[in-house]
């Protein structure tokens, strides 16, 4: 009904308008909305400065609750750290790429009590283990709930080995302070506003990429993993996110 109403109000309009005014009003309708088009992909494409709020992608599958607003603050990432992160990829994994394809997420823990101390680490670009690029995650839950990109998800970053070839690192601000690395994973599932923030991430992340469950892992449980693989031999030593508190992680996941 409401689109009869629209013609017959378009047709009276038209005949009250002369040939020369209608072709007017249609060029100004056309480029109102071509400009009000261009105006909105420039909000979804923020260029440099400070860290920007961006809405979260759309997603192929729905869920209960919107995915958590995403702070956009990423590191320089220039074509020498790329030159590097496609270098180790070759050593590690035998293809030289800087490109990232995730099929899993890797949950961690920072050992540091600030966001902003993370991020120092990860902008440094020093050397680990004897080779460059230096160690990075993709994402970084701060305590009170913000959820920050320092790397975008499609680009390969060094926080796991023998899986940085295929998983999305995602770190939730936290120090052991002389506890077990059980206690450092449990503090975090026992703050509500920071385990809703990373439960929403991960969600999205997975529905982005189509990460399954299980594909959700601690670094404490790599070395183990499908896909597990290192040229050099590397192995593991963090015992950060263990297999009971990744175990409650899922079940969040999936109560979602």
């Amino acid at each position: 009904m409401d689109r009869v109403r629209r013609t017959h109000l378009y047709a009276g309009v038209a005949r009250r308008l002369t040939g020369s005014t209608v072709l007017a009003a249609l060029v100004l309708g056309v480029a109102a909305v071509l400009g009000v088009g261009a105006a909105h992909r420039e909000e979804r494409r923020p260029q440099g400065g400070p860290p920007v709020a961006v809405a979260p992608p759309t997603a192929p599958r729905a869920t209960t609750a919107p995915g958590p607003r995403v702070v956009v603050d990423h590191i320089a990432f220039g074509p020498k750290r790329r030159a590097e992160t496609a270098a180790y990829a070759q050593r590690h994994y035998g293809r030289a790429t800087a490109v990232l394809q995730p099929t899993m997420v890797v949950l961690h823990y920072t050992e540091s009590d600030t966001y902003a101390s993370v991020r120092s680490l990860f902008a440094a670009d020093r050397a680990n283990n004897g080779e460059l690029p230096g160690v990075c995650s993709h994402y970084v839950v701060d305590q009170d709930g913000t959820v920050y990109e320092v790397v975008p998800p499609t680009v390969l970053c060094r926080h796991t080995i023998g899986l940085n070839d295929k998983a999305i690192g995602v770190e939730l601000v936290q120090a052991s302070h002389g506890h077990d690395a059980r206690w450092g994973a449990r503090q975090v599932l026992a703050r509500r506003v920071q385990v809703q923030a990373a439960v929403g991430l991960v969600r999205m992340l997975q529905q982005r990429f189509g990460i399954p469950d299980d594909a959700v892992i601690g670094h404490a449980m790599a070395n183990s993993a499908k896909g597990f693989r290192d040229l050099p031999g590397w192995r593991n030593d963090h015992a950060d996110w263990q297999a009971p508190e990744v175990s409650r992680f899922r079940a969040l996941l999936a109560a979602g």
